[in-house]
């Protein structure tokens, strides 16, 4: 998706962007909520629970740990996360830097056993841990009986020395894929893109917000110098600068809308550091006297086209046909289009998913508001979770 390059003694850096655009038919309002929000018995808790895996898990018998809600770890959902069955969901904890999580105890209320569950991955800044789940679809539609079923959940981090840092009470809505809903006029919110092995481990996984760092080292000869670079012993080149220098980006917001006459709208919206100060000329460019001042910036790219879906459809095809990336720039704009893919939607979350069982590629969206001008002020909600 990124590509970052340093040119010879330009020392350019030229970082490939994306970002954002709006657009228009009449929208609809979401439909109400369904599901089951009565207390669970520990039978019928016990049997959600066994519903769901984790890649490294223990099943522990009894009541979880005691912990104080302490705030000190947040999850990526605030309040009701909304999951679907069969589909590897993503859990995102994040802790201060001071108390690396190691894991997490994960029950739903009422259940006689608790699952400890380890941290799979960690992104780039340290201060965020994830791990994945999934609901078994054939478990878990016999203990829902309508469309979906709400239940609280509580999630209890613990840190390196296996000691609670916090609790994290949530709803978790698990809705089963159907008619009840589709797709058309809402606003779908990126969550996570994941791609997966052939046995479903996910080896690549790319997430909202995160921060995405390129780490590399300048290497160029000063101005005028004849004989650089000059080689060691075991033949590798030694350079008069290498200046060790770290950039990042973050996708901050992603969405579509698709309309009912074929079209859809698509904004993306990154933030990004650069090199301000690249030194343009090669003449007159001296690597010797330079230091890198590195900026920041919000880069935009609006996006529409054409989808082939259907209320009912499982498979969508969408071609885009124009952007605002200026002609003939380089890395402006990322993953515009799809063809056959698998269409997986409930009334909340759509997973769009390539592949085959050899190896897929899953991006999970989330639905927003429905009217167009509470855009800004959902994406202003999801940064909550940095707070």
């Amino acid at each position: 998706m990124k590509i970052f390059m340093s040119l010879p003694r330009a020392a350019r850096f030229v970082v490939l962007a994306v970002v954002l655009m709006c657009c228009s038919d009449p929208s609809v309002d979401p439909p109400e909520e369904g599901g089951n929000n009565e207390p669970l018995s520990p039978e019928k808790a016990d049997a959600i629970m066994e519903t769901f895996s984790f890649i490294s898990a223990a099943k522990v018998t009894g009541n979880l740990p005691s912990v104080s809600n302490t705030t000190l770890t947040k999850t990526s959902s605030r309040d009701t996360i909304y999951t679907l069955p069969g589909v590897r969901d993503v859990l995102r904890i994040s802790h201060p830097e001071s108390r690396i999580v190691k894991g997490v105890y994960f029950a739903v209320s009422g259940s006689t056993f608790y699952y400890n569950v380890e941290i799979e991955r960690r992104e780039s800044t340290d201060t965020v841990g994830i791990t994945y789940f999934d609901i078994d679809p054939v478990k878990i539609n016999d203990e829902i009986s309508d469309g979906s079923t709400s239940l609280p959940v509580d999630i209890i981090p613990y840190d390196e020395s296996n000691q609670p840092i916090d609790i994290i009470e949530r709803v978790m809505t698990i809705e089963k894929p159907g008619d009840a809903c589709n797709i058309l006029n809402h606003t779908w919110f990126w969550q996570w893109s994941m791609l997966t092995d052939p046995t479903g481990h996910p080896y690549n996984l790319n997430t909202r917000g995160e921060r995405n760092m390129n780490e590399y080292i300048f290497k160029d000869c000063c101005l005028g110098v004849p004989a650089c670079p000059v080689y060691d012993e075991n033949q590798d080149p030694i350079y008069d600068v290498e200046i060790p220098i770290s950039l990042y980006y973050t996708i901050v917001a992603e969405w579509f809308r698709f309309h009912s006459d074929g079209t859809f709208d698509r904004q993306t919206r990154e933030q990004e550091s650069y090199i301000s100060n690249p030194g343009d000329d090669p003449y007159t460019f001296d690597p010797c006297s330079w230091t890198p001042e590195i900026d920041h910036r919000m880069e935009t790219v609006n996006y529409w086209g054409t989808h082939d879906y259907a209320p009912g459809d499982n498979v969508i095809t969408y071609l885009a046909t124009g952007s605002t990336c200026p002609q003939g720039e380089i890395g402006c704009g990322y993953a515009g289009s799809v063809s056959n893919a698998q269409l997986i939607t409930t009334c909340h979350v759509m997973a769009v998913i390539k592949g085959s069982e050899g190896g897929k590629s899953v991006k999970l969206l989330a639905r927003g508001s429905s009217s167009e001008s509470d855009v800004e002020q959902d994406i202003l909600d999801m940064d909550r979770f940095w707070e």
